[in-house]
Formats: C-alpha cells, structure tokens, sequence
C-alpha cells in the first residue's frame, strides 16, 4: 500500500505542475507576443515482478508482470505559431508575419531575441522597445553573425543637393531628375534670308548615356555651328553660326524638352543630383529640418519623413546591398551611390530592422519583458531582414497578440483538476487500506 501513496502523489504533483503552466498561459493571454507552452507526461520507472519467458517446444511463452510506479513530466513546449494581427493605427508598432524574432540589446550590448513589435524612437533617435532597449540594424540582407550597429533616425537633418559634374556617363534611365523617353527633337534653322531647315535629331532610349544625347545633337547640328556639351550635371549649348536656332513642337516625339527645360533655356534643368546628407546637432541651425514621422515597411526598414516633405530610407538594390534613398521635398528621388551619409551619427545610422532566425527555436529561454535568450540547443543563428531568404514580412499599424487558445487552456485545466481529485482519491483509499491492516492486530 505504501508505493501506491507514492504513485498517487506523483500524479498529484505532476497535475498541479500542469495547472503551474496553464495559469501561466491563462495570466498572459493578452501579453504582446506571447507563446504558449504545453506541458506533456511520461511514465516513471516500472516494478518488474516477472520479465516473462519465451516460448519452448513443450510450453507456451509468458509476459512480463508489471506494476508502474508513476508519472513525470516529459517536457514543456512552446507553441510558436503566428498569433493574430492587432491593429493600433500606430506606425511603429509592428509584427513579423511569418519567420523570425527582432533582435534587440540592452546597455551592455548584451543581444536578445522577441516578437514584441511595440517599438518607440527616444529623444537620441534611436529605435526602442518599450523598456528601452536599442533594436538592431541589419548590416546585409543576409548573415551568419549579427550586426553591431543599431536603428538611429536623425531628429534633425540637413540635406545639400547638388548636380553631378560626371553626368556624361550616367545613362538615361538613371537620371534622378527626369524621365527621358526615346524619341526624336526637332530643330528649325533659319538662315539670314528667312529660309528655315529642320532637322531631326534621335534621343536613345534608356540604355544609353547622357553622352550619346549630346554626340547625337552635335552630330546633327554641328555643321550649323551649334555645340552640345554635359556637364556640373546639365546638359547645354552654344551657338557660334549663322543660324537662328529654336526647337520645334512639330515632329518632336521624345519629351526631352519637358523634361530638361532646353525649349526654354541654353542649359538644362540638372539632371542627376547627388546629396550630402549630415544630421545636425544644433538644432537652432536654420537650414536644418526636423523630423515629422516614422514609418516602417514590409522589410522592415525605416521611411522617415522630414518636415520640408523630404523622405530618407534604405532599399535593397541588384547586388542585394542595402542603400540609402532620399526623396526631396520636389519629389526627385536620389539613391544608391549619388547619397553620401555625414555627421556625428547619420554616418552610422541604419534604417534596416536586423531580424534572426535559429535552427530550433524551441531551444530559447525565456526571460522576462518578452524577451528570448540563447540556449544550448539553439544551433546555428542567421541574421538578416524582412522579406528576404526565410525571414518573414513585417505588418505595420499593429502588433502580434498571444496565441494562447483559452478553449485549450481552459479544457486542459479541467483534465488537470481531475487528474489530481482521482489521485487524490487514490491517495485517500491507500491510507484507508494502511489503516485497516494496521487495525488487524488488535
């Protein structure tokens, strides 16, 4: 009778470790993220009274005599399942669709894993969670290592544009501030008697570079004594003969004119800009903007909104590097290699979330504040952002809800509290034998 007090009591422990786990699921059902957890049961050693024998030519075989001794936990799972979309309305809050966890560090450098997308920007510019804790920056789309950098956005920002002087090379379809189509520019020449000839003059398409434009034009109209060149990021013209030059509307079929203003003028509009862009300290500076919004994409990546309407961003471009994007506050829009990046901190700046993915992330320990640390049965972890390779898109204007299913929970707690009365009954019916054979002598 002894051992069955010991095996009732097992399941009574066990019972009451489960209803541990369900009141923790049941306590978080609204936390920002939340994965549930799933306790599961196995037997505990066996008292063998016979291992049994096999069969023999003259008898039968017999099994084994068995009496359990028990139940113990057999492990406690998360379930990391996507939990339902919450919107908020509110730019920054955000939710991974998909796989990954952001990776964020505290004062030391120290690096965590979550799901909680509730991030805040604090008075520096950086990216937070709620309990202050910088977000990670992505270095490349993706990694094997983390990044060392963090999510900064200037407060304050001061952006000096300018034409670039090698416009020659820089094909059509690449210039920042026109869209170029193929085509042909009519020219009328009038000579001193009022004769006008007009001659065609062919605009490649995209392909080509700004270079061809003007051989193109000084192939036609160098006998006229009318000169193209391209330079400080125009494209312009001299007129050393004896024609009168204008550009006519009839037979013109490219809208270089629209979009280089040459109909009305010997130099262009420029054409590629390029910008410098410094964040500024001073923030009594009067050429200075400040920061209006913050957004975040579906890769993760930070579009912020300046207050003259200018927009800075990263994309990814064809090699899959991440490069700088900025917007002016006309609308034309400079990137890649034509933005260069100066100041205290814009230098460093990095406007792409850093996400990370592990081979098992049951593996994971978890912490308090809805973090999620490294454990020894992680395996490998891969870095990168949203969108890309296995990492899954972010949904912007909301957070993840917990995935906890209160039907579940709620059912399974019923199973738990029964466990425990019939193992307590068991219990009870054991000490009421004990205390009958105790009786017998008397």
């Amino acid at each position: 009778m002894s051992q069955a007090l010991h095996t009732s009591s097992t399941g009574i422990n066990a019972g009451q470790s489960e209803i541990n786990v369900i009141a923790h699921n049941v306590a978080n059902i609204n936390t920002v993220a939340y994965k549930s957890a799933n306790m599961t049961f196995e037997t505990l050693y066996s008292n063998n009274l016979s291992y049994g024998s096999a069969a023999t030519k003259d008898g039968g075989g017999t099994n084994p005599k068995q009496i359990g001794l028990g139940v113990k936990i057999s492990g406690i799972t998360r379930n990391f399942t996507n939990g339902t979309f919450v919107s908020t309305g509110r730019d920054l809050d955000t939710m991974i669709s998909g796989t990954g966890f952001y990776v964020v560090k505290d004062a030391a450098g120290h690096q965590y894993f979550t799901r909680d997308g509730v991030f805040n920007v604090d008075s520096a510019g950086n990216l937070v969670t709620q309990n202050g804790m910088k977000v990670a920056g992505a270095k490349s789309i993706y990694s094997a290592s983390g990044s060392d950098t963090t999510v900064k956005i200037p407060k304050n920002m001061l952006a000096i544009i300018k034409g670039d002087p090698n416009i020659s090379s820089v094909k059509i379809q690449d210039l920042n501030n026109a869209s170029i189509t193929a085509g042909k520019v009519s020219v009328d020449l009038k000579d001193s008697s009022g004769n006008v000839t007009t001659v065609s003059v062919d605009i490649p398409s995209g392909d080509n570079t700004v270079a061809k434009i003007v051989s193109n034009f000084n192939s036609a109209l160098g006998s006229y004594g009318v000169t193209f060149s391209a330079a400080d990021g125009t494209i312009s013209y001299t007129n050393s003969g004896s024609y009168d030059m204008s550009f006519s509307s009839s037979g013109t079929t490219s809208n270089f004119l629209a979009e280089t203003g040459l109909g009305n003028s010997t130099t262009s509009n420029l054409l590629n800009e390029v910008v410098t862009l410094q964040d500024m300290i001073n923030y009594n500076d009067k050429d200075a903007v400040s920061l209006k919004s913050t957004g975040i994409d579906e890769n993760g990546i930070i579009v912020a909104t300046y207050n003259d309407g200018s927009i800075l961003t990263q994309y990814v471009d064809d090699s899959q590097a991440l490069q700088w994007k900025y917007t002016t506050s006309d609308g034309v829009t400079i990137q890649g290699g034509d933005v260069t990046a100066q100041g205290s901190s814009i230098a460093n700046a990095n406007f792409a979330i850093e996400l990370a993915t592990m081979v098992n992330q049951e593996g994971l320990i978890s912490l308090n504040n809805n973090l999620w640390d490294w454990g020894p049965d992680v395996g490998e972890i891969y870095y990168g952002i949203a969108g890309e390779m296995a990492f899954g898109s972010i949904e912007s204007g909301g957070y993840e809800e917990s995935n906890v299913d209160i039907a579940h929970e709620l059912s399974n707690m019923i199973s738990a509290q029964r466990m425990i009365q019939m193992n307590s009954r068991v219990f009870s019916t054991a000490s009421e034998v004990m205390q009958t054979l105790a009786y017998l002598g008397q």
